[in-house]
């Protein structure tokens, strides 16, 4: 009888040959158990845009080993999962195309995931209750060693640590650090019940694995025993840590717990059943569900985290960093104890005890499904051709993509599109984008940038760009003027231009900005009742400009952007719009205007006073922001103080904070689109309560 919590010397090992030396191998795609060492289940390739069904592989029992993938596009599983009795003991290596490579007899089936070495050596536990050391030397598996881990089966996958060491845990209760140069046991500990769960290595390389002790453990690479445990119940009270753990960017420990798989005992309705702890070993939050989550977490690219459940929902939560915020949750037909992929778009994949494959849009909103036989328990695996595998209970792996094999279609999209959100009025930008391309192998394409005012083009350009397999290149295109007039709203559009791309969902990316408004326009209210109607525009009072007060002229005609100028001849129509707005040179800060409207040209209505954004009131000339708050800073609030100037040093200094650059850009009295000392300067005197320093306005250009 083994005591607990002690440390494992020696090993049952038999050894075949030596391996001396660790070269550096090319990148696979899917190198071990949830994609990498800290289980994000996470690829930055995408997987297939449809259901395709590219070819599919019989075995002789049902598939639950999730498909490892070699540096040469093998894929390797194995087949028979139950450890009482397997009808198939083979371990696979499938070429890309679905053609058998070669098969390795194991003592039993093969439960877990095989797991890559630095030398492409594959790891991987068998229901004979061995870790299996294996080299693929093109038409058969060269077996290295094989090592008991002192019980008759094994279904924890195993993950190779920094320094090649492997870690695994086993029924026994134990959890071993086992040498790849002979399987030699390096170090082993007992926990209170057996290990199932699949180790996850941090970039420290803290290991962590949980144990149906109901104790999530974190183990120093070199300690030979636990730094921290955390526990998530008293034992037994339906807690047990299945789930193979999964570690956030920021160090944050994701797993899940269930009550079932506990021979002997009857299941204990639970509540808790998703936990997040610290790096220290504290709890960060729990989240309630109801039933067991077997399933280990995959972290998506904006840090979402998705899991399944027994109660057969796939759950979506966000990390607030003291709560899990439930985002949505997707119904399907069964228990979903396998564990779901995010692919490089942020797409989620999945099965369930349904006999379905799943694709969800990170919404949560569904992209496809795909039938199987049977149930699954197998996680989906993506290559980097956009191709997705997974087994079934049916004994069927099961390939989806287009394309010919190992080459699969490109797929390249439009990832980010920079252009600031507010823009000064003719001023001069130039539009940036990234492109990103899904797949392994590199491609050239063009991408497109379309700027719209409304429904007019105002803008096209489109270049060519090289990019890089798995990688991303910025797109600089040629510069852009923006129009004359304020608070336009523009478009604007890139998008990536290949042949074969067969995935439209990530091709194109918009956003949306706006020309600022100055403090030289006014607007006012229509109103068309009667018929056709002219407006006519009358300086009433001016702080700095006297002798400009008088009828200054008409209205003019909206321009596509809904701007009118002023005008010398009236402008007569029946559709203004139903705010009409009046950018011009002649509207000067800091002036009272008054607009009539005339049927003929000789008999006006009432007339209606609008002003300027600074009020005519000479000591407020500089008056160009209110108060900062919320992270915004409100408009001109009749009041020259430290807020104004605060406010056009945010400006200068292009925080992302800052008012608009047309609230401060005061000198000279026409805004020319740059913000420089002379109008702090100018915005300082204000502050002095000097006077108005400006001449008479110019003329439009």
């Amino acid at each position: 009888m083994k005591s607990n919590n002690s440390r494992i010397a020696g090993g049952n090992v038999v050894l075949i040959s030596l391996l001396s030396t660790f070269a550096v191998a090319q990148e696979s795609p899917w190198p071990m158990f949830r994609h990498d060492l800290k289980h994000s289940g996470y690829t930055p390739y995408t997987g297939p845009a449809t259901p395709t069904l590219a070819w599919t592989f019989p075995v002789n029992d049902g598939i639950v080993s999730s498909p490892t993938i070699g540096t040469d596009g093998t894929i390797y599983f194995g087949a028979g999962w139950h450890f009482l009795s397997t009808d198939d003991h083979d371990f696979y290596a499938l070429y890309p195309d679905g053609t058998l490579k070669w098969s390795f007899e194991g003592g039993s089936g093969f439960f877990s995931s095989a797991a890559l070495g630095p030398d492409d050596t594959i790891y991987v536990t068998c229901l004979d209750g061995h870790l299996y050391a294996l080299q693929d030397m093109g038409t058969h598996a060269q077996q290295q060693w094989k090592t008991y881990l002192d019980y008759s089966f094994a279904l924890s996958s195993p993950a190779v640590g920094h320094d090649g060491t492997v870690y695994v845990g086993s029924p026994s209760f134990a959890f071993y650090a086992i040498s790849p140069t002979d399987g030699a046991i390096e170090w082993g500990w007992y926990s209170n019940w057996c290990i199932i769960s699949s180790p996850a290595i941090g970039d420290d390389g803290i290991i962590y694995v949980g144990s149906k002790d109901h104790y999530l453990y974190a183990f120093d690479d070199a300690a030979e025993t636990f730094a921290w445990r955390f526990s998530t119940g008293a034992f037994y009270d339906g807690h047990l840590v299945d789930s193979s753990p999964a570690i956030g960017p920021d160090g944050t420990i994701y797993f899940g717990t269930d009550q079932y798989g506990a021979a002997g005992q009857t299941p204990v309705p639970v509540e808790t059943s998703f936990w997040a702890v610290n790096p220290d070993g504290t709890l960060k939050w729990s989240f309630d569900i109801g039933d067991g989550v077997e399933s280990s977490p995959a972290i998506g690219p904006d840090g979402t985290i998705y899991f399944g459940s027994y109660d057969g929902y796939l759950y979506a939560l966000t990390d607030t960093g003291s709560a899990g915020l439930l985002k949505w949750k997707f119904e399907t037909g069964d228990a979903i104890d396998g564990s779901p992929t995010v692919d490089g778009d942020g797409v989620i994949y999945f099965g369930s005890r349904d006999a379905n494959v799943y694709a969800l849009y990170p919404d949560g909103s569904e992209k496809w499904t795909f039938p199987v036989g049977d149930g699954i328990e197998c996680s989906p695996t993506i290559d980097g051709n956009g191709f997705l595998y997974i087994g079934s209970f049916d004994g069927i792996l099961y390939a989806l993509g287009t394309g010919l094999p190992g080459i699969g279609t490109p797929d390249v999209g439009v990832v980010s599109v920079q252009v600031p959100p507010q823009l000064a009025v003719n001023g001069v930008y130039v539009p940036l984008g990234t492109v990103r391309n899904y797949r392994v192998a590199g491609e050239e394409c063009e991408v497109s940038c379309v700027i719209e005012a409304g429904e007019t083009i105002v803008y096209s350009d489109t270049i060519s760009v090289s990019i890089p397999g798995g990688g991303s290149s910025e797109v600089i295109f040629s510069p852009w003027q923006v129009g004359g007039h304020g608070g336009v709203e523009y478009t604007v559009t890139m998008t990536t231009l290949l042949p074969g791309d067969e995935n439209m969902d990530n091709d194109e990316r918009s956003i949306q900005t706006v020309a600022a408004r100055t403090n030289r326009y006014i607007s006012f209210g229509s109103d068309n009742a009667g018929g056709s109607v002219a407006f006519q525009v009358e300086m009433t009072a001016s702080a700095y400009f006297a002798g400009s007060v008088g009828v200054l002229g008409w209205v003019g005609e909206p321009d596509e952007n809904g701007m009118s100028r002023v005008a010398d001849t009236a402008y007569y129509s029946d559709a203004w719009p139903a705010v009409i707005q009046v950018g011009d040179c002649e509207i000067v800060p800091a002036a009272t205007y008054v607009i009539r409207g005339t049927f003929d040209g000789s008999n006006f209505g009432d007339p209606l006073e609008v002003s300027t954004i600074l009020r005519p009131t000479p000591k407020f000339w500089a008056d160009v922001a209110g108060e900062f708050s919320s992270g915004a800073w409100s408009g001109p609030n009749g009041v020259v103080n430290i807020d104004d100037i605060m406010a056009s040093v945010q400006r200068f200094q292009q925080l992302d904070a800052a008012p608009h650059l047309t609230w401060v850009d005061i000198e000279p009295e026409v805004p020319n689109a740059v913000l420089n000392f002379t109008d702090i300067f100018q915005i300082v005197q204000g502050f002095k309560g000097l006077p108005y320093p400006f001449s008479d306005p110019a003329d439009c250009p």
